[in-house]
């Protein structure tokens, strides 16, 4: 199991769910936890339970949503004798420090950092770093960078970096330009009513961007390989 932490003040749940699809496409078992600090994913995907907590499946993939606490989603799942660690991946979608306190817990063996230039944006990201270091102050601070529909002047980069070297972080090489066009968000909102994660649908563009990601992920796997599989695939 690996536990991939996501984090940034930014709407990324469409990508967190197009990347636990990936995933799946290429034979991953996958549980998203949504640590949003007003539950999106409960407004996003299907449910007739009314719980307070439950998990959900959608697309192939589960989804926990209600949550306080890794810890508490684990004895949860105890309860209904699932094994969180048979999962493959792990996704949890964290905005800020907050939910970053309530889901210190988590094992994560892999951050994100998605990244948006607005003024909150960066100031959300900067609190949401310096309760990690807080928390963790010997402990090195390592994210790979997801320009999530943002445009990175040279101006926002600067500002952005400086704010973030305050606490030691430090960046892989791996950057990935996320941008969505009219045809993404469509595909993106049809997936939301139609029950269907279709990647196919997306732009050449944002697939090719998702193959690279998700080659990484996987470690093994050839981004020509994923894209053959997402192809082939028929939701």
């Amino acid at each position: 199991m690996q536990v991939i932490g996501m984090y940034g003040y930014v709407d990324k749940y469409d990508f967190v769910i197009a990347t636990a699809r990936t995933l799946n496409i290429m034979s991953k078992s996958v549980l998203v936890i949504d640590a949003t600090s007003d539950q999106k994913y409960r407004y996003i995907i299907p449910s007739i339970d009314k719980s307070e907590k439950y998990v959900n499946q959608y697309g192939e993939i589960d989804f926990a949503i209600g949550f306080e606490s890794y810890t508490s989603l684990d004895e949860y799942l105890k309860e209904k004798n699932i094994d969180i660690n048979l999962y493959s991946y792990v996704l949890i979608d964290i905005e800020n420090a907050d939910m970053y306190r309530k889901f210190k817990d988590a094992p994560v063996s892999k951050a994100y950092m998605y990244i948006d230039t607005n003024v909150l944006s960066v100031a959300k990201n900067e609190e949401l770093v310096r309760a990690m270091r807080d928390d963790n102050p010997e402990k090195e601070l390592v994210f790979s960078k997801i320009l999530y529909r943002a445009y990175l002047s040279r101006a926002a980069t600067t500002y952005l970096e400086d704010k973030i070297a305050n606490y030691a972080v430090k960046w892989t090489d791996e950057v990935y330009d996320i941008s969505t066009d009219e045809q993404d968000m469509m595909v993106n909102i049809d997936s939301q009513f139609s029950g269907l994660i279709d990647i196919r649908k997306h732009t050449k563009t944002y697939i090719m961007y998702m193959c690279e990601y998700i080659s990484k992920l996987l470690g093994d796997e050839d981004p020509k390989t994923i894209l053959k599989e997402i192809k082939r695939r028929k939701n």
